[in-house]
């Protein structure tokens, strides 16, 4: 959409309302590990002072025991949003061991064996049992090194009324149509969103240890790319070429649970010689097929629902249709002591907005190549000036393709409440240092980084801390209240959960 009929469509939904009545919907993820003083991943358990992992809404683990994901509740303004995800940040640094601290990037520290990496445990029961075995089956995988990248997921959402002013309907499947054309724009321009959330461009050796990689030496410690972006989001972070074969387009909610489905139930070949129990007798995967369950699924942005009534996330989104969308392509800034400013989270708005009112032809067979291409320029040389990216059947600079799209952005900002506070959001992402090496090496800045932070968020008050502390005892409580099942009860759970999904129809 040119400059011109971008400014067209704003005043016609000026006209209608939307901007008036818009009503935003945002939380956030965050993952992140807790290290030793020397900066190592910490082998200690889950600290049960932050509650259950299993139960706790606000705080629990992702693949090892020792990284930690946040969870905040959903808000609709910015201000109360990033407050509970700091209060969060001050609980946690104020519950941990004396002797650890909060790694601050999205890249892991320096890996001594990644067979020491303690997966997540959870409970002794069915729904424990399976979280685990998923995270075994990671480690089989991919192994653990790669599971050890963390980032920020952002949930956004609108309200129906906002919808109503923009599609005039309420009605789930019009919802669901006017999300996925999201969805599609968002990949059209998600090189663009790497160019400025990107925050990964240098690795400790350690990471990279017997993998195949275009990384260049920058020191006795560190590998990089110099013109880089996000190398978390490149073959070597998170990344799998099985789950490319997919070809997820997001034309339509039928096709992609068709493809989810295929990916949990048919078996994979390289999957399947892995085996679903290892030479021990145990679960160590949940299914053979690309992914284990739909959590699986990589992609810089997923449809969702809220969890309830103990479906999965496939049913979830079967019956009820999409209520939200899972950004998660965005790397932790080291900038901010959370991972995430409120300017980013404007930022961040501004984008999902711009793709939400473009119009949103279906992805074909031809462009899907180009974005993937695009892409792939921005993961590895989205910071050279000389880079090209293909956008309306041309190849341009994306350096300029990047001052068009930060137009566009502003004109958007133009017509949102708190203009201001948007424009601001916008020049200040735009001046954030970005691909900036190591003063020493990427672990020791970590450490100093890790120190400082931990030194303010301890010295901090949070402003939810009361019902976050209230949470974490609850979540123990339940715990304690749960039947704990039999070896061959849990076994019987891991074995039948995706049976069910196989008599589904889309």
């Amino acid at each position: 959409m040119t400059n011109e009929s971008l400014k067209g469509r704003l005043k016609s939904l000026k006209k209608s309302g939307f901007f008036d009545g818009l009503v935003i919907k945002r939380g956030i993820e965050k993952e992140f590990f807790r290290v030793d003083k020397k900066g190592f991943i910490s082998k200690k358990p889950h600290p049960k002072s932050l509650g259950s992992a299993l139960k706790n809404k606000y705080i629990t683990t992702d693949f090892s025991e020792a990284q930690i994901e946040l969870v905040t509740p959903t808000f609709e303004d910015v201000n109360d949003l990033y407050d509970f995800l700091y209060s969060l940040h001050v609980f946690v640094a104020n519950n941990i061991e004396d002797d650890e601290m909060l790694w601050p990037f999205s890249m892991p520290p320096k890996i001594k064996d990644e067979n020491e990496i303690n997966l997540g445990y959870y409970h002794q029961s069915g729904i424990g049992l399976l979280k685990h075995v998923y995270r075994k089956g990671l480690k089989v995988r991919y192994g653990a090194a790669m599971q050890c990248v963390s980032g920020m997921h952002y949930n956004f959402s609108i309200n129906q009324n906002s919808f109503s002013a923009l599609i005039d309907s309420t009605d789930q499947k019009n919802i669901n149509d006017a999300y996925l054309g999201l969805i599609r724009n968002f990949k059209r321009i998600f090189w663009f969103v790497l160019s400025e959330f990107g925050q990964t461009n240098v690795v400790d050796k350690t990471f990279i240890k017997n993998r195949s990689h275009n990384l260049k030496k920058l020191n006795n410690n560190d590998m990089y790319s110099e013109n880089a972006t996000s190398l978390r989001m490149s073959e070597i972070g998170y990344q799998s070429e099985a789950q490319k074969s997919l070809d997820i387009k997001y034309n339509s909610l039928g096709s992609f649970l068709q493809k989810i489905k295929h990916a949990i139930t048919v078996p994979f070949e390289e999957y399947k010689n892995k085996g679903l129990i290892d030479s021990d007798g145990k679960y160590h995967q949940i299914s053979d097929g690309i992914i284990q369950i739909e959590n699986e699924y990589y992609d810089s942005i997923r449809p969702k629902r809220s969890a309830s009534n103990d479906l999965r996330p496939y049913e979830l989104l079967k019956e009820f249709g999409i209520e939200y969308l899972e950004i998660r392509g965005v790397d932790i800034s080291p900038s901010d002591i959370t991972g995430m400013s409120k300017h980013h989270i404007r930022f961040l708005d501004l984008i999902l907005i711009y793709c939400l009112i473009l119009p949103s032809p279906k992805i074909t067979s031809e462009e899907k190549i180009l974005i993937d291409l695009n892409e792939k320029v921005s993961i590895y040389e989205g910071r050279s000036k000389n880079s090209k990216i293909s956008l309306n059947g041309k190849k341009v600079s994306i350096r300029a393709a990047r001052k068009d799209m930060l137009e566009n952005l502003k004109n958007i900002a133009d017509y949102m409440d708190e203009s201001d506070l948007f424009h601001e959001a916008i020049k200040h992402i735009t001046q954030l240092p970005k691909g900036e090496l190591p003063k020493t090496s990427f672990h020791k800045d970590g450490i100093q980084k890790s120190k400082s932070n931990l030194a303010e968020l301890k010295s901090s008050e949070g402003k939810y801390i009361d019902s976050i502390k209230k949470e974490a005892e609850l979540s123990l409580e339940e715990l304690e209240k749960m039947h704990k099942d039999s070896e061959e009860e849990m076994n019987e759970f891991v074995k039948n959960y995706n049976l069910n999904l196989l008599g589904e129809k889309i």
